[in-house]
C-alpha cells in the first residue's frame, strides 16, 4: 500500500481563501458564482457543512503536483483543524472511509476521493454525537464526493483535450516546417502561425549568428528593413534571452528567477506592446534562434509552457534546415565549433577519455625516437660468377651436372660429341703425311718451287691438326673452381646443337657472397654507401646476417607497378655454418639502418610524401 504525505501544519495554520463569491451569504450562490478552483472547493465544503445536522468543522484535502496532500478548503474559516490530520492520513492510506469518535464524544468521519485507481484527496468532517447525524453525513458526503470527483474528471478531460490540441498544433507546425525547402520561407510560416495561435499582433524570429542574433522573419511581413531602429531594438531584446538562455517576459511575472529585462522593457515601450515574450530555441545545448512575441494581454504560465514545448520541437528542425542550406565553409566552421563544445563540456566522459588517450598516444609516437630501417627484398648472389661456354660448335653428348649441384674444380659438367673431330684428326694426319712426302720428293729433286709448296701444305695440315687436337682436349666442359652451379641444365638437350661461345653453365663460389637489395624508389634517398644493415633469409629465418651497403646502381627496374633500385651489399661477418648453407638465388628481407626517427614519422612519412607530391601535381 502506498503511503502519502499530509501537510497537517498547513491545514492547521493556513486559512482558506474566501475572497469573491465564496464569501456570499447563500452557499449555493457562492457555488454557482465560483470562478477559481479555490473558490469552488470552499463553496462546495460550505454547502456540505450547512446541510449537515450537527456540523462542527470540515476539511477538504487535495493532491498537489508533488503527490503531497494539502488543504484546499476549511470550515469554519480560519479554524485550527490539526486534530483531523490523523484520521485524514488513515483514510488516504487505506483508501476507504474511516469513522472515529474523539475525546469530546464528537464523531470524526474521513472519506477518500478516488477516480478509478487514482487517489485525488479526502474529505474530513466533524459532527456532533448520534447515529442519525452520522448516517446523514455519510449519505451527503457520498453524493457530494461523487459530484466533486466528477467535476475533477471533467476538468482532467478538459486538460487532456487542451494537451491534444497543443500536440496537434505542434505536429502541424513541425510538418509545415519540414515540408518547405526554403529556410527563410519556413521561418515566415512559423511566425505567422504562432501569431495566429497565440493572438499576437507581431511575432519575430531571430537566428543565431556567432555571438549575436539576427532577425530573419517577421509575421505578416514578407520584406522588412533590418536597419530600422525598431528591428534593432527587437534584436537587442532577443539577445537578452539569447545571452541568459532563458525565457524573458514583460511585464515580469510575480514569481520566478530575476532576469535582466532592460532591452525587452525598452522595446515594449518603443513598439507600444503591452506584453512581450522573448524565448530561446535550444538544440544540442546550443541556442539556434529566439522568438519575440508581442500582444496586448500578458502571457499566462500555460502559454509560456506551450511556447517552450514548441521551441523544443522546432529548434532541431530549424538547425537541420539551416545546416542543409549553409555554405561549405560555414558548415565547416560550425562543425568545428560544435566539436570544440563537445570537447569542453561535461557530456560523454568516455569519449573524452578515449580522445585524451589518443592525444597522449600521438604525442608519445611523435616524441619517442626509434631506429628507422629501410626494408627491401633481398636476393643472394655469388661474389664472383663464372660461365662455362661451348668451346666450339658441336652437339651435346652428355650433361651430368645441372643447376644447384655443388661441383669441384675440374669436375666434368658436360661432354660434347667428338666423332667428327676424331675423323677430322685422321684427315689432317693424312694430309700432313702427304705434304711431308711431297716435301721430301721435292728436296730430292732439288725443285725449290715444289719444295716451298709442299712445306706450306705441310704447315697448313700441321696447324689444322693441332687445332683439332685442341678441340678434342676441350670436349669435356669442366668446372673452373669449387662452387655451385647457378644456372644451366642440359639434361633435356642431349644431342642438340650448340654454337661456339654459348653459355652452358653459370657457377658461383661457396664462400663468397653478395646481397642485392631491391629498394623502392620512395626510400632510395634514405640509403647510402657504407650504411649498415641486416638480412634474414626465407630458408634461414632464425639467423640474422649483417650487411654493409657497397654500391647503389643509378638505374631503376619496374616490378609489380613500382620502380626499384638495385643496391649491392656485402656480408660483414665470417662464413660460419649458416653462411655456408647459402645458395645463390635465395631470397629474404633486408633492412638498412637509416638513423633514428620518431615512430609517428616512421609510420606516416610515406603518406605525407605522397600527399606533398599530389598537392604539387594538383595545384599546378
Amino acid at each position: 500500500m502506498q503511503a502519502h504525505t499530509l501537510d497537517t501544519d498547513t491545514a492547521a495554520s493556513a486559512p482558506a481563501q474566501t475572497a469573491g463569491p465564496a464569501a456570499a451569504t447563500d452557499p449555493w450562490v457562492a457555488l454557482t458564482q465560483a470562478r477559481t478552483a479555490e473558490q469552488l472547493c470552499q463553496a462546495w465544503l460550505l454547502v456540505l457543512c450547512t446541510m449537515l445536522t450537527q456540523p462542527r468543522s470540515g476539511l477538504l484535502l487535495l493532491r498537489d503536483q508533488d503527490n503531497s496532500y494539502a488543504p484546499a478548503a476549511v470550515w469554519p474559516d480560519g479554524s485550527d483543524l490539526s486534530h483531523l490530520g490523523n484520521i485524514a492520513q488513515e483514510a488516504l492510506v487505506k483508501r476507504e472511509g474511516v469513522v472515529r469518535p474523539d475525546a469530546a464524544a464528537h464523531t470524526q468521519f474521513a472519506y477518500p476521493l478516488t477516480s478509478g485507481e487514482q487517489l485525488l484527496g479526502a474529505v474530513v468532517i466533524e459532527i456532533g454525537p448520534g447515529d442519525a447525524a452520522l448516517a446523514q453525513a455519510m449519505r451527503l458526503l457520498h453524493w457530494g464526493a461523487g459530484w466533486l470527483v466528477d467535476l475533477f474528471d471533467r476538468r482532467a478531460l478538459g486538460e487532456r483535450d487542451t494537451q491534444l490540441q497543443r500536440s496537434a498544433f505542434i505536429f502541424d507546425l513541425a510538418m509545415a516546417a519540414l515540408a518547405d525547402d526554403d529556410f527563410e520561407h519556413t521561418l515566415l510560416t512559423i511566425v505567422n502561425r504562432l501569431a495566429q495561435r497565440f493572438g499576437c499582433h507581431q511575432v519575430q524570429l531571430g537566428v543565431e549568428k556567432g555571438k549575436t542574433v539576427r532577425v530573419l522573419a517577421m509575421s505578416h511581413s514578407a520584406v522588412f528593413d533590418e536597419k530600422t531602429n525598431l528591428v534593432n531594438q527587437a534584436a537587442l531584446a532577443m539577445n537578452e534571452a539569447f545571452d541568459q538562455r532563458a525565457t524573458v517576459l514583460w511585464p515580469e511575472p510575480d514569481q520566478g528567477a530575476t532576469l535582466i529585462t532592460a532591452a525587452i522593457r525598452q522595446y515594449a515601450a518603443d513598439s507600444g506592446s503591452a506584453a512581450v515574450c522573448a524565448l530561446p530555441l535550444e538544440a544540442e545545448h546550443q541556442v539556434v534562434g529566439v522568438w519575440l512575441l508581442e500582444r496586448d494581454t500578458p502571457f499566462q504560465a500555460a502559454e509560456v509552457d506551450a511556447l517552450q514545448t514548441l521551441a523544443l520541437a522546432l529548434a532541431p528542425i530549424l538547425q537541420l534546415k539551416r545546416s542543409a542550406q549553409e555554405s561549405l565553409p560555414r558548415h565547416a566552421v560550425r562543425a568545428w565549433h560544435a566539436m570544440l563544445r563537445r570537447t569542453t563540456d561535461t557530456s560523454r566522459p568516455g569519449l573524452k577519455l578515449l580522445a585524451l588517450a589518443g592525444i597522449v598516444l600521438v604525442l608519445f609516437l611523435a616524441l619517442y625516437p626509434a631506429q628507422y630501417r629501410v626494408s627491401a627484398r633481398a636476393v643472394v648472389e655469388g661474389a664472383v660468377q663464372r660461365v662455362a661456354v661451348a668451346p666450339f660448335q658441336g652437339y651435346i653428348r652428355e650433361a651430368p651436372a645441372r643447376a644447384g649441384d655443388v661441383v669441384q674444380k675440374g669436375q666434368v659438367l658436360a661432354v660434347l660429341e667428338d666423332k667428327d673431330l676424331r675423323l677430322e684428326r685422321v684427315r689432317w694426319d693424312a694430309e700432313l703425311e702427304v705434304a711431308l712426302r711431297k716435301e721430301r720428293e721435292a728436296m730430292a729433286k732439288a725443285d725449290r718451287v715444289a719444295l716451298r709448296l709442299a712445306a706450306a701444305q705441310a704447315n697448313q695440315a700441321r696447324a689444322q691438326l693441332e687445332l683439332t687436337l685442341e678441340k678434342l682436349s676441350r670436349v669435356e666442359v669442366a668446372a673452373p673452381f669449387d662452387g655451385v652451379i647457378v644456372r644451366g641444365d642440359l639434361s633435356q638437350e642431349l644431342g642438340s646443337p650448340v654454337e661456339q661461345g654459348k653459355v652452358l653453365f653459370e657457377l658461383a663460389p661457396l664462400n663468397a657472397w653478395r646481397v642485392i637489395l631491391q629498394v623502392d624508389e620512395r626510400d632510395i634517398t634514405q640509403v647510402h654507401v657504407g650504411q649498415e644493415g641486416e638480412m634474414v633469409l626465407t630458408s634461414l629465418p632464425g639467423k640474422v646476417f649483417a650487411l654493409r651497403i657497397r654500391q647503389i646502381t643509378p638505374v631503376s627496374v619496374a616490378q609489380e607497378g613500382r620502380n626499384y633500385f638495385r643496391v649491392e651489399a656485402a656480408l660483414t661477418q665470417p662464413a660460419d655454418g649458416d653462411a655456408i648453407q647459402m645458395r645463390p638465388g635465395m631470397e629474404g628481407v633486408g633492412k638498412a639502418d637509416a638513423g633514428r626517427r620518431s615512430l609517428l614519422w616512421i609510420w606516416t612519412h610515406r603518406f605525407v610524401d605522397w600527399l606533398r607530391l599530389k598537392s604539387w601535381e594538383w595545384l599546378l
